[in-house]
C-alpha cells in the first residue's frame, strides 16, 4: 500500500514537472464590442429580448368587422447584444496548446433578465497539431462558423440559421488540409428543446452530432452533419413508472464560395424532427396508437415528433471604399407528423404534447442590408426585412393545415452602430 501510494505521489510531481517544463509566457486578451440596435416593425411578429431577435409575424387577429388587429407599428432600441469576451492562452501539455475563451454577452437568460449578463461560451480547448478537444459551453455543432448568415439583424440569420449553446464535449480531426472530421456531445442548457427542461438528462443520453467538412473557405467550401437526440419527457407519478422515450434526427448541409473578386456566396439548410432545441420548428405529442388496447392518457404512451425544414442563402459583396453590399434570403416549413396525433385540448393548450406555434405552416423574409466600416473598428449597419407567414386556421391530426389565412407580411428597418474593441 505504502509502495503504490509512494508511486502515485512520484507522478504527481512528474507530471507537474512536464507541465512547468511546456509551460510558456501566458497571456490575456480581453474584446468585445458595444452595438446599438434601433428597428421598427409595422406588424404585430413574434420576437422577444426588447423585440431585437425576430421571428415571424403573428397570424392575423381579425375583428367583427373584418379588421386585422395586428397591424400596428412598434418602435424599440437596445444595446442588449453587447459582448464582453475573455481569452487566455499560453499554456502547454503533452505537446498540445491549452487555451481558454469566456464570452457574455446582455439579453439575460429570460426576458426577464434583459440587461443582464448571459453566459455565451466558456471552454477549455486542447489543440495538437492535428486534433483537438473542447470541454465546456459553445456553438452546437450545426452552427457553423464558416457559413453564418453577415446580417444586420440578430443572430446571423435566426431562426432560419440555428441558435444553440449549450455544455459539449467536442473532438476534431484533421485529415488533410482540406478534410476535417468533428464529433460532438451536447447537453442542453440554456437552448432547451420544447417539453420538460431535463427531458434529455432523464433519457440519459447527451445529443451525438457528427460533421464532415471539405475544402478550403478561401475558395469551395461545404459540409454535412447528422445529429440524434433522445429525450424522456415523463418518469413517474404516484402509481407509475414511466419507460417511454422519444427520438429524433436531423441531416444538415452547408456550402460557402467565394466567387470573382470577393463576392462570397453562403448556403445552409436542415431537415428533421423536432428541431425545437436549434430556436425552429418541432416539438413532439402523445401519437394514437391504434394498435394498443390502452386508450388512457395516463397509460405510459408513445410519442411522435414534428418533421420541419429550413433554409437560407446569404450572398455578400466586397468593400467598396468601407461599404459593403449584401442580401439575406430564409425559408422554414412545418411538415407536421407522420402519426396521427391526440389532439385533446384544455383552455387552448394541447394536454398531451409539446408544440410552439402549431397552425404556422411557413414563414420567409428577405433582407437587403449596406455596411459602412471605419478602420475595421467602427460599423454602421442599415438592414431592411420583409418576412411573410401562412398560417393555419385550423389543423387536421397530422398538424397538416385545413383552412388558411391569407398570407401576412411584417416591415422591418433596422440600424445599427458598433464599436469593436
Amino acid at each position: 500500500m505504502k509502495r503504490h501510494l509512494f508511486l502515485l505521489i512520484l507522478l504527481i510531481f512528474a507530471g507537474s514537472s512536464v507541465l512547468k517544463s511546456q509551460e510558456n509566457k501566458i497571456s490575456y486578451k480581453l474584446g468585445g464590442f458595444v452595438e446599438f440596435k434601433s428597428y421598427y416593425d409595422d406588424y404585430r411578429s413574434r420576437v422577444s429580448r426588447y423585440d431585437h431577435i425576430f421571428f415571424y409575424p403573428l397570424a392575423p387577429k381579425l375583428s367583427s368587422t373584418g379588421v386585422d388587429l395586428n397591424e400596428t407599428g412598434s418602435l424599440n432600441f437596445s444595446v442588449a447584444t453587447s459582448r464582453l469576451s475573455f481569452t487566455l492562452s499560453g499554456l502547454k501539455l503533452l505537446n498540445a496548446n491549452i487555451s481558454t475563451y469566456v464570452e457574455a454577452d446582455f439579453t439575460g437568460s429570460a426576458e426577464t433578465y434583459i440587461g443582464m449578463l448571459n453566459l455565451r461560451h466558456a471552454y477549455i480547448n486542447i489543440e495538437w497539431e492535428k486534433s483537438s478537444l473542447i470541454f465546456g459551453q459553445t456553438d452546437h455543432l450545426t452552427s457553423v462558423k464558416e457559413v453564418v448568415g453577415q446580417t444586420v439583424g440578430f443572430g446571423a440569420g435566426y431562426p432560419f440559421n440555428p441558435l444553440n449553446r449549450n455544455m459539449q464535449i467536442r473532438f476534431t480531426h484533421k485529415f488533410s488540409k482540406n478534410m476535417t472530421l468533428i464529433m460532438a456531445a451536447h447537453m442542453f442548457s440554456g437552448h432547451n428543446s420544447l417539453g420538460p427542461s431535463k427531458a434529455q438528462a432523464q433519457a440519459g443520453m447527451p445529443n451525438l452530432q457528427v460533421q464532415m467538412k471539405f475544402g478550403s473557405t478561401d475558395k469551395l467550401f461545404g459540409g454535412i452533419t447528422f445529429g440524434y437526440k433522445l429525450l424522456k419527457p415523463r418518469v413517474a407519478d404516484n402509481n407509475n413508472l414511466y419507460k417511454k422515450t422519444i427520438g429524433s434526427y436531423d441531416i444538415n448541409a452547408f456550402f460557402r464560395a467565394n466567387i470573382a473578386q470577393g463576392y462570397t456566396l453562403r448556403l445552409w439548410g436542415i431537415y428533421g424532427e423536432n428541431l425545437s432545441h436549434l430556436g425552429m420548428m418541432g416539438g413532439y405529442g402523445k401519437y394514437v396508437d391504434y394498435l394498443s388496447s390502452s386508450t388512457s392518457p395516463i397509460a405510459d404512451y408513445p410519442y411522435a415528433n414534428i418533421k420541419a425544414y429550413s433554409t437560407w442563402i446569404d450572398f455578400e459583396s466586397p468593400y467598396f471604399k468601407n461599404f459593403k453590399l449584401g442580401i439575406f434570403a430564409g425559408y422554414q416549413k412545418n411538415l407536421g407528423t407522420s402519426k396521427t396525433m391526440d389532439m385533446s385540448m384544455s383552455g387552448g393548450t394541447y394536454l398531451y404534447g409539446f408544440y410552439k406555434d402549431p397552425n404556422l405552416n411557413w414563414f420567409s423574409r428577405i433582407s437587403p442590408r449596406i455596411t459602412y466600416t471605419i478602420s475595421k473598428k467602427l460599423i454602421f449597419g442599415l438592414e431592411y426585412s420583409l418576412s411573410h407567414a401562412r398560417w393555419a386556421k385550423s389543423v387536421d391530426m397530422y398538424f397538416k393545415p385545413v383552412e388558411q389565412f391569407d398570407v401576412n407580411h411584417n416591415n422591418r428597418i433596422e440600424f445599427m452602430a458598433k464599436y469593436l474593441f
